[in-house]
């Protein structure tokens, strides 16, 4: 459980092993030990891809578990991370693919569009075999409610560095990258968030000192996430227990009292339709969004083969528009 849920380096690093039966612990000893090996190649790829990318003037923020592993933990290795999450501006992204394809990376096939998704990916294959997956963002979450939030030109102004991944390496403040977590965790998984994104929220909760809480409030009410925030900071107190966690969602949570938060409807939809809707209602111009419902339905003909399209694309495209229904009627548990 502690391996599926992300924690079994932290819990490696708070019981050591002991406590617990020889095998068990033994096994948590070589889960961490791997972990730091692999961490190591991670981090070695995160400052090649920066390097590459600022030596064509493109300085990105890094994200989410790279950033969070060497600015909140203890020891990087105690934060397991899939990818590493980066964020551009708009005028950087078309110059992004041609920076990481002269350091081996390759661009994903996926739904590709202006709109949908915010994000491209990107992977490569190191000389040891290790796989290292790349998400570039130009936004900070895919729902059209979050369009606005947080742009890179907000939080560069704050952003502090990450000696630990090279001289070009920055990422958002403490209180900016709560506020961030929360929204990735409503954005993204809200129904079952695994445990070291909880333990993610905890421990920025704890690092803030009183100027930095008074940030992350200021944030969440100018960019009409309190309630998301709120409900965050709650869920992480089901589990964890520092004082911090309430303080924090109990102040949020006033400072957002009566006000009007779009964002919040998230919180309550049970179907994938509710959030496209929920989009679809956002003050984006109508040709925003008519471009998003085209991207849902009729992605670039090579994600469709990439996903296993065969024979006519118009045949496979009509496939996806009825399977895609059903699904995105169907109710979330």
């Amino acid at each position: 459980m502690a391996i599926e849920d992300g924690v079994a380096a932290i819990l490696a690093h708070q019981t050591q092993g002991r406590d617990l039966p020889a095998d068990a612990g033994a096994r948590l000893i070589e889960y961490r030990r791997r972990r730091r090996v692999l961490t190591a190649l991670l981090d070695e790829q995160v400052v090649t891809v920066l390097d590459a990318l600022a030596s064509d003037g493109i300085r990105p923020l890094v994200l989410k578990g790279a950033h969070l592993a060497h600015t909140i933990y203890p020891s990087p290795e105690l934060r397991p991370r899939a990818d590493t999450d980066l964020l551009v501006t708009e005028d950087d992204r078309d110059r992004v693919p041609a920076a990481l394809a002269r350091v081996g990376y390759e661009r994903l096939p996926h739904i590709r569009g202006t709109v949908i998704l915010g994000q491209c990916h990107y992977t490569k294959t190191d000389r040891v075999g290790v796989v290292h997956a790349l998400d570039v963002h130009w936004r900070v979450a895919a729902p059209l409610v979050f369009a606005n939030v947080l742009p890179f030109e907000t939080l560069r102004p704050a952003a502090v560095s990450i000696p630990a991944l090279g001289s070009n390496a920055f990422g958002p403040s403490r209180a900016h990258a709560l506020v961030l977590a929360c929204i990735h965790l409503t954005a993204h998984h809200r129904r079952n968030p695994i445990l070291v994104w909880l333990f993610d929220i905890r421990l920025l909760a704890e690092s803030l000192e009183p100027p930095e809480q008074a940030a992350f409030v200021d944030t969440a009410a100018a960019c009409g996430v309190t309630r998301i925030c709120a409900k965050v900071l709650e869920d992480a107190t089901h589990y964890f227990d520092h004082p911090a966690l309430a303080t924090l969602a109990r102040r949020v949570a006033v400072r957002g009292a009566g006000q009007s938060e779009p964002s919040a409807r998230l919180l309550t939809v049970t179907r994938p339709v509710d959030e496209l809707l929920l989009d679809l209602k956002t003050p984006a111009s109508w040709r925003t969004r008519m471009t998003l419902v085209r991207e849902h339905l009729w992605p670039d003909a090579d994600y469709m083969r990439a996903s296993g399209a065969r024979g006519w694309l118009p045949l496979a495209y009509a496939g996806r528009i009825v399977r895609g229904a059903r699904k995105w009627l169907q109710r979330e548990p």
